[in-house]
């Protein structure tokens, strides 16, 4: 923490460092959703799988407090390596509560979870990662696969109007069904321009001066920290139910959260 507090100071000022610490108490303060008590049965006691994490949002004091509460979970991220997790190692490594036991760590590509059996999971959870996906309707698709029938997908995006992309446009459906249809890779930096130019660096202490920002933006095929797109809670709405999910609910949760629950039907 004090680490990353000294970085912050010596790349944005005592201003950065000002914002970072508000945006963290802010973090610290939000209170959970009540969507957690309406849906507790479709997790109590029940397997499922979390795209990227562990995530603060999903523990006990997060703004969906699942963790306590579900009976076991597996998770898969994109590499051996990240910037949000550092190293991950195969199998029963996947630490994400201290009352429960770990889950399977699965490294493979959002977009091609392969090894992963048709309907193996009661539930799908996923908490700032689907932004990071140059093809987020593929994906969808592949955690969709993965749900049982009758099957709960939680989403987490961040709220574009609270975050560092407010400068930028939501992107549009029909953008999101050109990347499908084209077969998006993520080497894709298409979005990279727009970003360089409306990013708010201000509301992004950890990215540092724009030439940093841009020297990490460049090698985003090795870490993933590009927003590729960028959300509200209609386009959120529209692409689950897109690939055929039924959405029970959205919420818009301070600090920065787009909340979003479906289900996949029987």
């Amino acid at each position: 923490m004090i680490r990353r507090a000294i970085n912050i100071l010596r790349s944005r000022g005592v201003r950065g460092l000002a914002r970072a610490a508000v945006s963290r108490v802010r973090g610290l303060l939000t209170k959970p959703s009540a969507l957690i008590f309406t849906y507790r049965d479709s997790f109590a006691g029940k397997s499922g799988i979390e795209i990227g994490g562990p995530s603060q949002a999903f523990s006990r004091r997060g703004v969906f407090p699942v963790y306590p509460v579900l009976g076991s979970l597996d998770n898969c991220n994109f590499g051996a390596s990240t910037v949000w997790e550092g190293h991950l190692q195969r199998g029963k490594t996947f630490v994400f509560d201290s009352g429960k036991p770990a889950g399977q760590q699965y490294l493979a590509e959002t977009t091609a979870l392969g090894e992963l059996a048709s309907g193996a999971y009661d539930f799908v959870l996923s908490s700032h990662m689907l932004e990071h996906t140059a093809n987020p309707i593929l994906a969808l698709l592949e955690w969709k696969r993965l749900l049982a029938d009758g099957g709960t997908l939680v989403l987490l995006l961040p709220d574009k109007h609270h975050t560092f992309d407010h400068r930028r446009p939501v992107t549009g459906l029909a953008h999101l069904i050109d990347d499908f249809n084209a077969g998006m890779g993520e080497e894709d930096l298409t979005h990279l321009p727009e970003i360089l130019a409306l990013h708010d660096l201000e509301r992004d202490p950890d990215a540092g001066s724009m030439e940093a920002f841009k020297a990490r933006s460049m090698r985003n095929l090795e870490n993933r920290c590009l927003h590729h797109h960028v959300f509200d809670s209609r386009l959120a709405r529209e692409l689950v139910e897109h690939v055929g999910l039924n959405v029970d609910a959205v919420q818009e949760i301070g600090p920065h959260h787009i909340l979003l629950v479906a289900k996949k039907g029987r």
